[in-house]
């Protein structure tokens, strides 16, 4: 059960690697949009797309049916979100940047839209289906090993189908393998989203019995529900530390393939083999995070993981040498692979969070909860990608020219390393505010049992 859960990650995970890596390269290069408007563009979308999820979180919450609270929506969004992939990929020939900047939005405000629809319930069902914090590690454990599986794909996928379309020009070479890629995994997010619905048909209904939200949904009342949310002391911090990693992790995504290129002088198989190291390191990272975090804590372990993922970017990107790739698998994917792991941690505290707060209001709320987190999330990749756009014209780089001067390869260097590294380093200090101990997470989980056997009683 853990396992199919866990599925519908890998398609999503396919796609969200594809979009962080290639597709403001695919934009800029391939259909020739402006570095700037095109970083704009993806910042609106994603904007848009983070004020709808916690609407989606409340809706999923009201929602009552035969099937269940969450696994209709899955469903659903599982098919509207595999047909947007190809309709981003398959832009018309546009001659303005006016219509390229206009098909952008439009293209990936469908994705986005239809993204929310199938994640949010199906991210909020962990925080039901068990209430043992144990539990709850390895099911996001689960959902990241799942999840790095389509990272493989979406990022290796692209360049190695690249090189078998590369006689027929850059730009060609370009729409082919990044059009290619989106239709296969158009059909992985299909197969994943229901197999995970499948698998968790006896289990989208709460752990513990409690007062449900009802009635009709008022968008006003959500979005102060919204706002009293992150009025929890534990999930706040939690909340602040993860738009700002998520933000530089966002720019780390998307100056990679600019940095591999032009600051190393590697090309598409070479990235696709980085990317593949690094992907299958942090999956080999978790169950050595779920260990760290069982011995020592969830909260030190994502301290220190983050802290070493920040130190590693800052110092190691700009004195990687040019041409070589033996030092990049050593350090970016050796110890970066191993630090980024520690990221499943942050997710699996917001279940926690969501304890304290049915303690305080007697409510089930996780949809509301996992709607406010990927709306974070949501604007903290906004954030991101508008500044990388916004770096990259600043720089004078131009990523449609053949040929580029070596300072422009020092200038990313100093982007995606420090500049990004600065990102996770601070992200690991707010952590530390984190009002969270293992021992306080299991007097709030007694009360809860307590609570719910008077109920039964």
């Amino acid at each position: 059960m853990k396992a199919g859960y866990g599925a519908a990650d890998f398609g999503m995970a396919g796609v969200e690697v594809m979009l962080q890596l290639f597709l403001l390269e695919f934009y800029t290069r391939a259909v020739g949009l402006q570095a700037s408007l095109a970083g704009y563009a993806l910042a609106i979308a994603v904007a848009w797309d983070a004020v709808t999820d916690p609407l989606m979180g409340a809706v999923s919450d009201r929602t009552h049916t035969r099937w269940g609270m969450r696994r209709p929506y899955m469903a659903a969004g599982g098919i509207l979100f595999a047909v947007s992939v190809p309709v981003l990929f398959w832009p018309p020939a546009l001659e303005t940047q006016a219509g390229k900047f206009a098909y952008l939005l439009g293209a990936y405000l469908l994705l986005n839209t239809s993204y929310t629809i199938l994640s949010v319930p199906y991210t909020a069902l962990a925080g039901e289906m068990t209430s043992d914090r144990n539990d709850r590690a390895e099911l996001f454990g689960w959902r990241l090993l799942a999840r790095n599986g389509g990272f493989l794909i979406g990022a290796l996928l692209p360049g190695l189908l690249y090189d078998a379309a590369e006689p027929a020009g850059a730009a060609a070479a370009l729409r082919e393998s990044r059009g290619a890629t989106a239709w296969i995994l158009a059909a992985a997010v299909i197969a994943t989203a229901w197999i995970s619905t499948i698998a968790v048909r006896r289990h989208d209904t709460p752990a513990r019995a409690g007062r449900r939200e009802g009635g009709a949904l008022d968008p006003r009342w959500c979005f102060h529900e919204a706002r009293r949310v992150l009025g929890n002391p534990l999930f706040l911090p939690l909340v602040i530390a993860f738009v700002i990693a998520q933000s530089g992790r966002t720019i780390n995504a998307s100056l990679g393939v600019y940095y591999y290129k032009i600051r190393l002088g590697l090309g598409e198989r070479d990235i696709a083999l980085i990317l593949g190291v690094f992907i299958l390191l942090v999956s080999a990272s978790v169950p050595m995070w779920l260990a760290i975090a069982r011995r020592a804590g969830k909260k030190a372990a994502a301290f220190y993981g983050a802290l070493a993922l920040g130190a590693m970017t800052a110092i190691t990107y700009p004195l990687l040498p040019p041409g070589q790739i033996a030092p990049v698998l050593v350090f970016a994917c050796g110890i970066g692979g191993l630090a980024a792991g520690a990221v499943i941690l942050f997710e699996a505290l917001v279940a926690d969070a969501v304890d304290y707060d049915e303690l305080k209001t007697g409510k089930h709320r996780e949809g509301l909860y996992y709607g406010v987190w990927t709306m974070a999330t949501k604007l903290a990749r906004a954030l991101g990608l508008a500044l990388t756009g916004v770096m990259l014209d600043a720089i004078g780089l131009d990523p449609a020219a053949a040929a580029h001067p070596p300072e422009a390869g020092w200038r990313i260097a100093l982007l995606f390393g420090p500049g990004v590294g600065l990102w996770f380093v601070i992200a690991a200090l707010v952590f530390l505010a984190l009002p969270y101990s293992e021992a306080r997470q299991d007097r709030i989980q007694a009360l809860l049992r307590r609570r719910a056997g008077r109920k039964r009683d």
